[in-house]
């Protein structure tokens, strides 16, 4: 069974604090080579929105973050945001978990602004 994790397994699992090193440590694999991110591909569903693909490979693992862009879905009731990150062993192309893209998405955010402007905003309510 492919475990899949919510975003609330997401948000329990991994703090602000620890997401700011995780990010930090994924830019400087990368600057090392030790990961690769190919181009997105981008599917349109003009005008409404569109589809992203957002492939990597690194540390034995390969994934795919695949989400969607829908402006108008607020007035919906829906998230502009939807998707999910299929992670896969990259040894034997086995997939190992499903994580709901939003939470990932909002975390990796946070954690790559600049410090000026998150602690800017630390105090605002």
């Amino acid at each position: 069974m492919i475990p899949l994790f919510t975003t609330r397994d997401v948000e329990q699992a991994v703090s602000p604090e620890r997401a700011v090193e995780a990010v930090r440590n994924a830019f400087v694999a990368y600057a090392r080579g030790e990961w690769s991110m190919p181009p997105k591909v981008y599917v349109p569903a003009y005008p409404a929105g569109d589809f992203r693909a957002m492939p990597a490979l690194g540390a034995g693992h390969a994934l795919l973050k695949w989400v969607t862009s829908f402006p108008g879905n607020p007035a919906r009731g829906l998230p502009t945001v939807i998707g999910v990150v299929l992670l896969s062993d990259a040894s034997d192309g086995r997939l190992v978990a499903v994580l709901d893209a939003a939470a990932v998405t909002a975390l990796r955010t946070g954690a790559a602004r600049p410090r000026r402007a998150r602690s800017s905003r630390a105090g605002r309510t």
